[in-house]
């Protein structure tokens, strides 16, 4: 709706993720003559997002944010969907719970990368990497991590592991 110049925007935001849905009519103004990525602004603080993670859309036809209400022929009878992509929580954080460990020892090139989750007991690791040493070293192998010990039953996250810290073997 036209008001003086400026724009009222009515917006129906559906915001999609794989476990919730929450309807909200949201409500903006701006100038007519302003891009929609000023309203995309102003739904983004309203609705507690980032504006990447905002779509309009009308009619299901995604509306360039560059545009203005103007250029788009936007009238008093238009419906825009704000359509609000959450990110999914989840596996965010499960990506940023696996990390990269490497094992070394003195000898050159003995070194390996292991993935493993945070909170993932580091035996199997462990027990991969003695699998490649000789019989008669696997007796008396030990693990490192800043200056303390590792056993199989600690996690990186007991022992505050970062993506890529290396665990020193002494055999």
């Amino acid at each position: 709706m036209s008001i003086n110049g400026f724009v009222l925007i009515k917006c129906v935001c559906v915001c999609v993720c794989v476990c919730v849905c929450v309807c909200v009519c949201v409500c903006v103004l701006y100038w007519q003559t302003d891009p929609l990525s000023k309203a995309v602004d102003q739904l983004s603080v309203k609705l507690k997002v980032q504006p990447s993670q905002i779509l309009l859309l009308r009619k299901d036809t995604e509306l360039p944010i560059h545009s203005t209400a103007t250029e788009l022929n936007l009238g008093i009878a238009d419906i825009i969907d704000c359509v609000v992509i959450m990110e999914d929580k989840e596996e965010e954080s499960n990506s940023r719970d696996v990390i990269t460990v490497r094992l070394q020892g003195k000898e050159k090139g003995s070194a390996q990368e292991y993935a493993l989750h945070k909170h993932a007991p580091l035996g199997s690791v462990l027990s991969q990497y003695m699998a490649t040493l000789p019989v008669t070293a696997k007796q008396n192998v030990i693990f490192h991590f800043d200056g303390s010990k590792v056993t199989h039953n600690q996690t990186p996250s007991e022992l505050d592991m970062e993506d890529g810290d290396v665990i020193e073997v002494w055999v």
